[in-house]
């Protein structure tokens, strides 16, 4: 990464993850991370069973030709025997000069997903994978396309999350699809483009997905307010005498977690009792808001805040004016923090990802997937589909999937569509705008010896994922 005034100058950020030793210098700050770490570590803990499975787990994948220690000084060395390929001994030579960093002691809690199908679609996902192609694909192939496909992972569920809350925030009284404990498809639909054309319909429909989603991004941080708002005042409620009661009732005594306490913070407001409450704390908050911003002398001068009352003029009682107020505080470096996040893990910036434009000019961007990206969908598709298992219980070598069928898990996993426009999107002109999309895809496909028919029969169209054979081995020649 840069480093000094002009960046110019260059820093080592973090080791890149060839071999489990790259523990040993440490990680990058928490900041950096934003929690991303812990969040796919609990997932992958959840989904495995115990914190044991998911150790060994890792040191199979990551811990070839390495002898780790146990906590609390893990250490680790190259085991002098294993044959590895070069760029991996490489690594662990360099590792080997760096000083063992301790654990940190602090453990994060668990935290209960809002959305725990989307959440178990993840681990499921990146589990899948890692199994499937640890030992059949050299590694830095194998960390790339992982780190691609973790970001787009990012992406789909922050996505479908930030969806899930605005939809919740707007009917509480219905948990949104994305928030349910069973699989189902769930917004939104992400039309991708794989035209390379710089006009056309086909670029405009993935476009104004994109602005849709901006869009959603800025309507979230109304939603997040207001819930950490009603669970500020919730908090203060339960340790007042008068509404402790019927505050424990309603949530059942701390029982409530997830998408199910969201829930239930929306619809506190509308209890007789508790919403009066609530509406009183709300009122306090405003009171303080505008004692702040009175400057001296201005006390008995009814144009001093007239500035607040144009941004609470549209809100309908307390709690609204005061999320109005605080949007209008903190949306500015709010949103542009959101919209990093939603660059970052697009890939806006990187050589692969999901998001293509001008990191300088929205109106530029685009879902347009890249071409290691779409290897990496076609990978991760084959390796979900049901498979047969040998005798000793591991799953034998993936299979090539139907291009029916690939479509169909994109669509029903990440709301990614190729062949048919967005139901925003009706006409004749659109839906052959796709079929040219789908045409173009497959070129792409083609090109990358993924796909290999002549049959115009789409039916029985396969793809070849790539690395689909674990003859290949990493040892060096």
């Amino acid at each position: 990464g840069g480093a000094g005034r002009g960046a110019k100058d260059e820093q080592i950020m973090t080791i890149m993850p060839y071999s489990l030793l790259a523990h040993k210098p440490g990680f990058p700050a928490k900041g950096r991370l934003r929690g991303a770490d812990v969040f796919i570590y609990q997932a992958l803990r959840n989904s495995i069973g115990t914190d044991d499975a998911l150790r060994n787990f890792v040191k199979r994948v990551f811990g070839r030709g390495v002898n780790i220690g146990v906590l609390p000084n893990l250490g680790g060395s190259y085991d002098g025997t294993t044959q590895l390929d070069t760029l991996t001994r490489l690594s662990i030579a360099f590792l080997d000069g760096f000083k063992d960093t301790n654990p940190g002691i602090d453990r994060e809690k668990n935290v209960v997903s809002p959305c725990p199908m989307l959440t178990q679609e993840l681990a499921t996902d990146i589990y899948r994978y890692l199994f499937q192609y640890y030992d059949a694909m050299p590694i830095q192939a194998f960390t790339n396309y992982l780190l691609i496909l973790i970001n787009l992972e990012l992406f789909n569920y922050t996505l479908k999350l930030v969806n899930a809350i605005n939809a919740l925030v707007h009917s509480p009284d219905t948990l949104p699809l994305a928030m349910l404990e069973q699989k189902h498809a769930s917004p939104p639909q992400l039309y991708v483009d794989f035209t390379d054309s710089g006009i056309g319909y086909s670029q405009e429909m993935a476009k104004a997905c994109v602005r849709r989603d901006i869009e959603t991004y800025q309507r979230f941080l109304t939603s997040t307010l207001l819930l950490r708002q009603l669970d500020s005042y919730v908090d203060k409620l339960k340790r007042n005498p008068r509404y402790k009661v019927d505050v424990e009732k309603f949530l059942r005594q701390g029982e409530l977690s997830g998408n199910h306490y969201l829930q239930s913070l929306l619809l506190l407001q509308n209890d007789s009792i508790i919403g009066l409450g609530i509406d009183a704390l709300a009122s306090l908050d405003e009171d303080r808001i505008r004692t702040e911003n009175t400057h001296d002398g201005d006390e008995d001068d009814p144009d001093a805040l007239r500035f607040l009352d144009a941004i609470t003029g549209e809100a309908e009682g307390s709690v609204e004016r005061v999320i109005a107020l605080l949007v209008e505080g903190q949306k500015e470096n709010a949103i542009k923090n959101l919209m990093q996040w939603h660059m970052g893990v697009g890939g806006l910036k990187k050589q692969d990802g999901l998001l293509r434009g001008s990191s300088t000019n929205r109106k530029s961007w685009r879902y347009a997937p890249t071409n290691n990206l779409l290897a990496v969908l076609v990978q991760l598709a084959a390796a979900r589909q049901k498979t047969t298992t040998s005798q000793d219980g591991e799953h034998r070598d993936v299979q090539p999937i139907r291009l029916q069928d690939f479509l169909h898990f994109l669509e029903e996993r990440f709301g990614i569509l190729v062949d048919r426009p967005p139901d925003q999107f009706e006409g004749a002109e659109y839906a052959a705008a796709a079929r040219e999309n789908l045409s173009a895809m497959l070129g792409k496909l083609r090109q990358m010896g993924i796909f290999r028919d002549l049959s115009d029969d789409f039916t029985v169209q396969r793809l070849h994922p790539p690395y689909a054979s674990k003859d290949l081995t990493r040892a060096e020649v």
